[in-house]
């Protein structure tokens, strides 16, 4: 990483979040990378646009915003399977290096039945298994649930859909895994090295599955150093 070029790097945030998300992370990585915010329909400033549930949707949405060649996908939960998606459809001189954060590989994860997304507990319940975090007032309020209901259940339906439809999907640069060391609902991350044709490692750092919410400085770092340090193999850091 030098003083002439800055790193550019698009953030996709986790399931029900906005941009804001990333507001500690941005902190902690100051001015030493270009931040370009990636923010999906029904999210954070455009929450009165309707949810998308489909991949390929999603993948169009964001690539869209990215506003020309990146150097890196930043993508946390739901988000690292958008990122993961937008990176194999860039057509760039230099592949992105993709950060897939706070997921298990879309190859590993068992799919997601729509039927068993009909309420908000069952829709928290789900989205539990799969690492989310909902406040438990906002299950016990009836007009909290019914206003977080819709987006749950369409951004666990475009999980579902990336699952569906991207067990296969391979980038074309490097991955680097990082997960928490708390987070028992990211598994199998050696298996991330299956959607690449370059290579991946695995790093793991103190906080759970909102890891740049619960560890920005250590996340910060971690994305820093994938700036400064020589191109890693498939062997993972644990």
């Amino acid at each position: 990483m030098t003083q002439e070029h800055r790193p550019v790097v698009a953030f996709v945030p986790p399931s029900c979040c906005g941009i804001g998300y990333f507001r500690p992370l941005r902190r902690a990585l100051g001015d030493r990378i270009e931040f370009r915010p990636v923010e999906l329909p029904g999210h954070g400033r455009r929450f009165e646009e309707p949810c998308l549930v489909t991949a390929d949707d999603a993948v169009r949405d964001a690539a869209g915003q990215l506003g020309g060649p990146v150097d890196a996908l930043y993508g946390e939960s739901l988000g690292a399977y958008v990122a993961l998606a937008v990176a194999a459809t860039l057509r760039q001189p230099r592949p992105p290096l993709l950060f897939a954060v706070s997921n298990s590989p879309p190859s590993a994860r068992e799919r997601l039945d729509p039927a068993e997304v009909t309420s908000i507990e069952s829709a928290v319940a789900v989205l539990t298994g799969m690492g989310g975090e909902i406040p438990a007032e906002v299950v016990a309020d009836p007009v909290l649930a019914a206003g977080a209901f819709p987006l749950i259940r369409d951004d666990l339906l475009l999980s579902g859909s990336f699952l569906a439809g991207h067990r296969d999907t391979r980038s074309p640069g490097d991955i680097r895994v990082i997960a928490g060391l708390d987070d028992t609902a990211s598994s199998d991350l050696t298996a991330w090295s299956r959607h690449t044709e370059a290579g991946c490692s695995v790093l793991r750092l103190p906080g759970g599955h909102l890891l740049s919410a619960a560890n920005p400085s250590g996340v910060a770092q971690a994305v820093l150093a994938a700036f400064s340090s020589p191109t890693t193999d498939a062997s993972p850091q644990v």
